[in-house]
């Protein structure tokens, strides 16, 4: 689950991070799906489209606007089905950043609330067996996804985390 960035010019000149949502091909033309990122990686746009042809390197390039109505409608139609498929597992995975650079994609196992604070229970997507099992408090995104992570910082906080994860454990 790589996350593709590319760059895009502005009216004004300025390059603009866009990460990749998702990108499809029609017999006619292949179309980009896409996000404004900032410098944190965050999206600061609603999802949009572009046309796009690949380069000599096979990177997206020359990227053109939707010219049509029906060019948008059949976009939008795609965009739809992808959120109606995708977006809800979506909120179940999000990307920390290790101490390497490294991205490791992790996977919620559960979510829950004490306090007024929310916390998760995660693991490595790629950890078919959850072999191990992390938690920690989170701040949520306007989507419910998981924004960033928060350390558990007292006793307290971490005997009820175990509490609750003795609980699951044992209706399982």
């Amino acid at each position: 689950m790589d996350e593709q960035i590319f760059i895009l010019k502005n009216d004004a000149g300025e390059e603009q991070r866009c990460q990749v949502v998702f990108n499809f091909e029609t017999d006619d033309h292949s179309y980009v799906l896409f996000t404004l990122i900032n410098e944190e990686g965050e999206s600061i746009s609603d999802v949009t489209a572009l046309r796009y042809e690949l380069d000599e390197n096979g990177e997206m390039a020359d990227f053109k606007d939707l010219e049509t109505e029906e060019e948008w409608a059949m976009v939008e139609e795609v965009m739809n089905t992808v959120f109606a498929e995708f977006g809800e597992d979506q909120l179940n995975y999000f990307t920390v950043l290790g101490e390497d650079g490294e991205e490791t994609v992790c996977q919620v196992l559960y979510r829950f609330e004490e306090g007024g604070k929310n916390y998760l229970f995660y693991g490595l997507a790629d950890d078919e067996e959850k072999e191990e099992v992390f938690a920690a408090a989170y701040i949520a995104d306007e989507n419910g996804a998981v924004a960033d992570l928060l350390p558990i910082e007292t006793d307290e906080e971490w005997a009820m985390v175990e509490k609750v994860l003795a609980s699951l454990s044992a209706e399982q």
